[in-house]
């Protein structure tokens, strides 16, 4: 049960950064094309979503870990009563 929860959140962070790196290289080519600036608001964008993903991998396994805990809690619970 736990390899699956952590397959499944290892899954969930590739997909996610994956999606911010996407939104910032295709929105910053869009403001780039309709500003004219080229490489200006692509950097940018690109850099500024690198500490997006970090913050939401570190969201999404606080968030799983959270839940993996209290699955154990209440097993625990049924266990010893």
């Amino acid at each position: 049960m736990v390899q699956t929860l952590l397959i499944v959140v290892i899954g969930q962070v590739g997909c996610l950064t994956l999606v911010v790196i996407l939104a910032s290289v295709f929105g910053g080519l869009w403001l780039d094309s309709y500003f004219g600036t080229k490489p200006m608001f692509t950097l940018v964008l690109l850099f500024a979503g690198i500490p997006i993903s970090v913050f939401l991998m570190l969201w999404l396994s606080r968030k799983a870990l959270a839940q993996l805990k209290e699955k154990y809690e209440t097993e625990d619970n049924k266990t010893s009563a």
